[in-house]
């Protein structure tokens, strides 16, 4: 038995090397803005003012059954929405839709980006962890009736 193998010296600094090339990776993936959220977004025109826009939002929201989580009268309006389908992976805990509208005053008008996603939250070793996937078609349709409702029409 060999205490001081060369094999072994070889083996971890060839694996701090990768350590650091990865991390090297994923900063600069960060940086250039690589982690940027998929889900799909909806924009509109509403000729009413940021927090008029803003409340229509928010009542839209919960006439389509989600739940208006943050209302923020110069921003947007965070809501989610349970999944109750029976579509559900073994170790998945718990599915929702978000929607996440905000809105940008403009001359005269108030610009509204409307996006939708899906998160699901999955029991590991860790604890719950929660997860972003790609936009449920219900979550898109609903971003798209948000906008419609308090947009008028498309930008």
């Amino acid at each position: 038995m060999r205490l001081n193998s060369p094999s072994n010296f070889e083996h971890t600094m060839i694996r701090k090397r990768t350590v650091l090339a990865s991390l090297s990776c994923i900063t600069l993936l960060a940086a250039c803005g690589g982690f940027k959220s998929t889900w799909p977004s909806v924009t509109g025109i509403s000729d009413q003012t940021v927090a008029v826009t803003v409340n229509c939002m928010a009542e839209q929201a919960k006439g389509l059954g989600y739940d208006v989580r943050v209302v923020d009268h110069k921003r947007g309006v965070e809501a989610t929405r349970n999944d109750t389908s029976d579509v559900r992976y073994v170790n998945e805990f718990r599915r929702y839709d978000v929607i996440s509208a905000s809105t940008k005053p403009e001359k005269a008008s108030t610009k509204i980006e409307v996006r939708a996603g899906t998160r699901s939250d999955y029991q590991t070793r860790r604890g719950v962890t929660p997860t972003d996937e790609p936009a449920r078609d219900a979550a898109k349709k609903d971003a798209q009736t948000i906008v419609t409702a308090c947009g008028g029409g498309p930008s």
